[in-house]
């Protein structure tokens, strides 16, 4: 959602700003752009209700809300100009989770839960200090802007440029031949809107300078773009509801080691890596933690502490059944397997159906059949973005 650069163009501070604080408008809004933006605003509080209303919230769902929030009051800033000076403050403030915070989104759509981490929390907070203080240190400005304005203004730019950039190119990783098409096209969908969205509005803006029928069209883009990427996210939303983000690197993957430990240690680690990768072991439905030590030979509870912290697990358990359930979703996802799922359950290394069944759900937030039924749906089933 290109809500970064677009919505702050709304906002109507004096002088130049770049990235996500943009500059202030001179001329008010008027006719259709005003329309458009009080349109912009009541789809931003719907998305924004919406979220809150969704049971249970994920991380993408939370993020998006408050992403959908800040937009709503963003695309408000122009209609402040008379306000009271705490409301031109709360204004200021509020809005200023946009593109860094589209960012985190961008994140959570195709990372899937885990993929915001407390450090890109705090890199979104600092670009919206960097908002905040830009549009407060212009607030009262008389046509000047002082030099720490301006040296806060060339921050936000390198920042919310960078921002930009990395919420691009989030839908570009991973393997595109091992993602289903529904996601393919989802993503492909969130580039071309994405991209046009920011390189329109920001076109617009270098050259409404020079032209002030450029600078009036742009200030009805801005909303027009920003509902266009809220209503396309909410459908991406639902979209990953019915598909969980789960390509076999991101579910079964051997995660990095977290602690640290000795070169015998990394040795016993790197062979267990082997015995789940290359031979399955996994797949035995009676694998105890025993076993898995005397086959390594190494103690069990030194192989359960390796676990914990080569691995990063909690414990045994978790981590057969991590590597059980990514086995049992290349299953399901395959268009050429007819196996049921009582059958992929027992080959994934599940004794029983039940098991299977609450482990899956609590892993990827939807039950086997739902999954293969995400799968293997025609595109225009799978992807509703119409």
């Amino acid at each position: 959602m290109p809500a970064p650069a677009m919505t702050d163009g709304a906002w109507r501070s004096r002088g130049r700003a770049a990235g996500c604080a943009a500059t202030r408008e001179d001329d008010t809004m008027q006719g259709w752009q005003a329309g458009a933006t009080a349109m912009a605003v009541a789809v931003a509080v719907g998305s924004l209700l919406v979220l809150l209303w969704q049971r249970p919230k994920r991380d993408l769902d939370l993020i998006f809300a408050v992403v959908s929030g800040s937009m709503a009051l963003s695309l408000m800033s122009p209609w402040m100009t008379d306000a009271p000076a705490w409301m031109v403050w709360a204004v200021a403030i509020g809005g200023s989770a946009t593109c860094n915070g589209f960012w985190l989104v961008s994140r959570a759509l195709f990372r899937g839960e885990g993929g915001v981490g407390r450090v890109h929390v705090l890199v979104a907070g600092g670009v919206a200090v960097l908002i905040a203080a830009y549009r407060g240190g212009t607030l009262d400005a008389q046509g000047t802007v002082s030099s720490w304005v301006s040296g806060v203004d060339g921050l936000l730019t390198l920042a919310s440029s960078t921002l930009l950039v990395l919420t691009f190119l989030e839908a570009l990783r991973g393997d595109w031949s091992a993602l289903p098409r529904a996601e393919r096209r989802l993503r492909l969908a969130f580039m071309l809107l994405f991209a046009a969205c920011v390189l329109g509005t920001t076109l617009l803006g270098a050259l409404a300078s020079a032209s002030p029928s450029l600078a009036a069209l742009r200030s009805g883009v801005i909303p027009v773009c920003a509902m266009a990427m809220i209503l396309f996210t909410h459908a991406a939303v639902r979209h990953r509801r019915r598909a969980p983000l789960s390509t076999p690197d991101t579910v079964g993957a051997a995660r990095a080691p977290v602690g640290t430990v000795s070169e015998d240690d990394a040795r016993v680690v790197r062979a267990l890596q082997r015995h789940l990768d290359a031979q399955q072991v996994y797949r035995e439905p009676d694998l105890k933690v025993a076993d898995l030590a005397r086959r390594l030979g190494t103690a069990e509870h030194r192989l359960s502490r390796l676990i914990r912290q080569g691995l990063g697990e909690r414990n045994f358990n978790q981590l057969i059944n991590r590597h059980r359930i990514a086995h049992a979703c290349r299953r399901l996802a395959d268009t050429d397997d007819d196996a049921t799922i009582l059958e992929i359950s027992g080959d994934a290394g599940f004794a029983s159906l039940g098991p299977f069944n609450r482990a899956f759900k609590a892993a990827m937030g939807c039950t086997p059949t739902a999954y293969r039924a995400a799968h293997r749906a025609s595109p225009h089933a799978r992807l509703e973005l119409s």
